[in-house]
């Protein structure tokens, strides 16, 4: 009798023991319910300010074809020996390397063709940008042959003759002249043309009258004397300007 009150006590330790080996996460103490994955490694300070930076910016876009290696023409034999001169036009496809992938003559002598062909393969340009990307692009290379017994560099002029409409529109400095009292009261008006010589600098050098009346004349003299010009560039040189100026004087009734 006393072995059956006990077998329940029995049981119950035989299923509590069942219980704790169907359930293994129960047998690795109270720590193990609060267990996370290991925290993500936090990249150096370099690689978190190259992640920060924005990406590089795009090339600004090309204005001109602009060559890195030119290479001469070499004169042809059967050219020299028929003591022959010109220009060929060779027309050339530059890739967005910058290199040239092909070339033709557009224009010039026969003769000359296939030294300049093989003369323009052998450039090289900067990549040509467009809307921030390199693309193939077509250009005009001239090769000029000549003996060099027959060049000759001529110096630029000093001096060059414009109309007054051009020197019109290099005008940055003006003075109105004073209507003479005299030829108020007299009535005179007209024009007054003046010869004038604008140096590099862009002021009046010389200045003297070609037409106009005698009491008009000094005070149109008086007043453009203080003009003031932008330099007159020929060949990116500044030069002196051979022009004329004229001045009004009209009478207001």
């Amino acid at each position: 009798m006393q072995a059956l009150r006990k077998l329940p006590f029995v049981i119950l330790a035989l299923l509590a023991t069942a219980w704790a080996q169907s359930n293994p996460a129960s047998t690795q103490g109270s720590d193990s319910q609060t267990q996370t994955a290991p925290p993500a490694p936090v990249p150096p300070d370099s690689e978190k300010k190259t992640q920060d930076q924005p990406p590089p910016a795009a090339p600004a876009d090309s204005t001109v074809l602009e060559p890195i290696k030119t290479v001469k023409a070499t004169y042809p034999d059967e050219a020299r020996e028929k003591r022959l001169q010109g220009q060929v036009v060779v027309k050339v496809q530059v890739s967005e390397t910058g290199d040239v992938e092909s070339a033709e003559v557009t224009s010039g002598d026969p003769i000359f063709a296939k030294a300049a062909v093989e003369a323009a393969k052998k450039w090289k340009f900067k990549p040509f940008i467009r809307n921030g990307k390199p693309e193939t692009v077509y250009t005009l290379i001239p090769f000029n042959f000549a003996f060099a017994d027959n060049v000759a560099d001529t110096k630029s002029p000093q001096r060059v003759r414009v109309s007054s409409g051009v020197s019109q529109g290099l005008l940055i400095h003006k003075v109105n002249p004073v209507y003479p009292p005299a030829a108020r009261s007299a009535r005179v008006q007209g024009t007054v043309v003046l010869q004038a010589v604008i140096g590099k600098d862009g002021q009046i050098a010389d200045l003297h009258v070609i037409t106009g009346d005698p009491m008009l004349a000094p005070a149109a003299i008086g007043a453009v004397q203080q003009w003031r010009y932008k330099p007159y560039l020929l060949e990116g040189q500044p030069v002196e300007v051979d022009t004329q100026i004229q001045v009004n004087f009209q009478l207001r009734y």
